[in-house]
């Protein structure tokens, strides 16, 4: 069980009574298991102010992207460890703009119905990128930069009896030895930023950090 407090934090902050009787008991669950990962004399690092500061984060980005704070609670249902990344979360999503359709609607319905997705590091997502890019693969998409999975995606640039131009690779290990030496260093933060798709996102998200602090 939950302590009171943490129970009236989430009915306070994100208006759960407003929900049916099955969404908040299944949202209580979640984030029952979620608080209470190896709890012992604390959260796990989890408090109260931890828990708030961090509802708010995510009301403040998903504001940011045109989301209202209604959607925390079917993200949170999906991933409550969403909480734990929510800076990688910011970046991948910029980086993630480089799919995006003319309504800029790709990240936001994945975030939504396909959160787990966000999931994969930003390391992977770069590293996949530049691959595609330097292979002249020039197909990426949400499958082979998200969701495939290591070999799935690997698979693609491996020599086969009908050989493309971008099947750069004789294994499946010497793909993997080769995204493994890509460096995130490398990837130029400041012009993803600069992405047609992102500069507002950018500017409500950091404007709203810098000058107000988070606010649910």
């Amino acid at each position: 069980m939950l302590d009171k407090e943490f129970i009236q934090l989430l009915y306070t902050k994100l208006n759960l009574a407003n929900y049916c009787e099955d969404t908040q008991t299944t949202f209580l669950a979640v984030m029952t298991r979620y608080l209470n990962h190896g709890r012992k004399d604390s959260i796990n690092g989890r408090t109260l102010n931890f828990l708030e500061q961090k509802l708010e984060q995510l009301a403040t980005f998903l504001r940011a992207i045109n989301l209202s704070s209604e959607n925390i609670i079917p993200i949170l249902i999906n991933m409550p460890t969403i909480l734990n990344i929510l800076d990688d979360l910011y970046v991948k999503y910029l980086f993630l703009g480089v799919l995006e359709n003319k309504e800029n609607s790709i990240r936001k319905e994945k975030l939504v119905n396909k959160t787990k997705d966000y999931m994969v590091g930003v390391n992977k997502i770069f590293a996949r990128y530049c691959l595609i890019k330097k292979s002249s693969y020039d197909k990426a998409n949400w499958n082979n930069l998200v969701h495939a999975s290591d070999k799935e995606f690997a698979s693609i640039f491996v020599k086969s009896k009908y050989e493309k131009s971008y099947q750069m690779f004789s294994s499946i290990e010497e793909v993997m030895a080769w995204l493994s030496n890509i460096d995130l260093e490398d990837m130029d933060f400041n012009e993803i930023k600069s992405l047609k798709v992102n500069k507002e996102i950018v500017a409500r998200y950091e404007g709203k950090k810098e000058k107000n602090g988070w606010n649910l």
